[in-house]
């Protein structure tokens, strides 16, 4: 049995926790150790059992726990870009054990089969990650990306369950106090995803065989979850899709785990 769950998603800390048979996975460590540990104790699993944490890139709220994580538990092998891994080195323990992973790469952990995409960020090395469990399950996370493009569409189309960004919806970011570089930043290519954004592309997705979403890394500041939620559910209704019966949906916590999938 597979069980997936995002333990925290926003710009105060990100971390997905997906278990499967041979041991766990963390994707990012942007909260405390301490959190992570106790997350996993509520789904009975141990953080020992985590056998690697995959980096999406190297921005604080994708790695503020990393480096206790690690010290606690030396076992997980850390998997980034070779960018991300030079960037972080300073701050992580001597001796961990890392990986530099490439986009297009597939490449195996705790018995899961992890291929990598990149995404268009304003960091040194971004990226996100479709997983594949022994028994057949499949999962993504993909935030932290300004658009969709060919190689995030490939690597999540047909994708079981999916973590997709829906940072910012665009009169809120537009109205909102933020300066004009960083409203600038936030809405390019290289920034984050819209509710419109998202929600575009969940119908491609639904079409494709997704069954589940949660909508993550929702801005504080500029979107709500109620806003986000109605945005996509919309764009799925329009496409055929009825909630409950097609496609199930939840945002994902700013700062607690969200709702936990076991197939």
């Amino acid at each position: 049995m597979a069980k997936f769950c995002p333990l925290a998603s926003s710009s105060g800390g990100n971390s997905t926790y997906l278990g499967a048979s041979g041991g766990a996975l963390l994707i990012d460590a942007g909260i405390s150790c301490r959190r992570i540990e106790t997350a996993l104790a509520a789904f009975d699993d141990d953080a020992d059992r985590v056998a690697a944490v995959l980096l999406t890139h190297e921005h604080i709220d994708h790695v503020k726990g990393l480096p206790v994580f690690l010290r606690r538990h030396p076992e997980a092998v850390l998997y980034a870009t070779a960018a991300v891994l030079e960037d972080l080195a300073p701050s992580l323990p001597a001796g961990c054990a890392t990986e530099a992973i490439v986009p297009g790469e597939i490449f195996t952990a705790a018995g899961v089969e992890v291929r990598v995409f990149a995404t268009p960020h304003d960091s040194v090395g971004s990226v996100g990650y479709r997983m594949e469990t022994p028994d057949g399950r499949t999962f993504a996370v993909a935030t932290d990306l300004g658009a969709v493009t060919d190689e995030v569409r490939a690597a999540l189309l047909g994708t079981e369950t999916v973590l997709l960004e829906s940072n910012y919806d665009p009169l809120l970011l537009r109205m909102g106090p933020y300066p004009p570089y960083l409203k600038a930043r936030i809405a390019s290519e290289h920034g984050h995803l819209s509710n419109d954004d998202a929600a575009s592309f969940a119908a491609e997705l639904i079409e494709a065989g997704t069954a589940r979403f949660f909508l993550g890394h929702l801005s504080r500041e500029n979107n709500n979850p109620a806003l986000a939620q109605q945005t996509v559910c919309g764009a799925l209704a329009q496409a055929g899709a009825r909630q409950g019966a097609d496609f199930e949906l939840a945002v994902a916590p700013y700062d607690c785990p969200g709702r936990l999938v076991r197939l």
